[in-house]
């Protein structure tokens, strides 16, 4: 038994000097550095197109002889908007866009009950400037949205004997509302819908009962458009 006790000394040895150099020999790797994952933000400049469709309502009227009639100004409409948003921390996303429409084929024409008197209206382009409201669901925006509207009609009232053509540029508000989706950091699509309101104007039809010609119009209009952000 002593002489087993330097043998047994000595492995114990050899075996903690082997668990030491392993430990001495294993490298313990760093953690992986954070990196933060950066996510979609509203904020920037976008220019894009717009197609749809809208349907309204242009009354013309002769007040002299108290005669009415609606006028169908439906149309497909092709146009374009510019902007800006900007979304803040809590994710609420304001922003301001101009909008331009040509509006397609939205002639018509009417007549007075009791009267030989017609008249017909062409609403021939429009468009918008909004300031906009929205909360941002990550890629998806719904916003509301509301401002100043322009339309441009002109027509003509026939009467016996002749007829007489106006034509004006009106000023009115817009109210509507869309959703928004970014498919890409660059790529945004939306839905938009907005009804405008351009009150009454007379405008002056020489010949006609009282010389004048009574439109009030305002409109509807649901369109689809695809931006290119900044």
């Amino acid at each position: 038994m002593r002489n087993l006790t330097p043998l047994v000394a000595g492995a114990t040895f050899l075996v903690a000097g082997a668990a030491s150099a392993a430990d001495l020999g294993v490298r313990r790797s760093a953690p992986p550095a954070f990196v933060p994952v950066v996510g979609f933000s509203w904020t920037g400049g976008y220019v894009g197109a717009d197609l749809g469709y809208q349907w309204g309502n242009a009354r013309l009227g002769l007040p002299a002889v108290g005669a009415a009639s609606d006028a169908d100004t439906s149309s497909f409409t092709i146009g374009g908007h510019l902007g800006y948003r900007y979304q803040f921390d809590n994710n609420v996303v304001a922003g301001a866009e101009v909008r331009g429409f040509a509006n397609i084929d939205t002639r018509s024409n009417v007549g007075y009950a009791g009267f030989v008197n017609t008249s017909r209206i062409e609403n021939s382009w429009g468009g918008d400037g909004r300031l906009t409201l929205g909360y941002a669901y990550g890629r998806f925006l719904p916003y509301i949205a509301g401002g100043v509207a322009l339309a441009d009609y002109e027509g003509r009232t026939s009467f016996i004997g002749g007829s007489s053509g106006f034509s004006e540029t009106r000023v009115g508000w817009t109210i509507g509302a869309g959703l928004a989706y970014a498919i890409t950091d660059n790529l945004v699509t939306r839905i938009d819908y907005s009804y405008s309101d351009f009150g009454s104007a007379n405008n002056t039809t020489v010949g006609a009962p009282g010389n004048v010609t009574r439109v009030r119009l305002d409109t509807h209009a649901v369109r689809a458009g695809l931006s290119y952000k900044f």
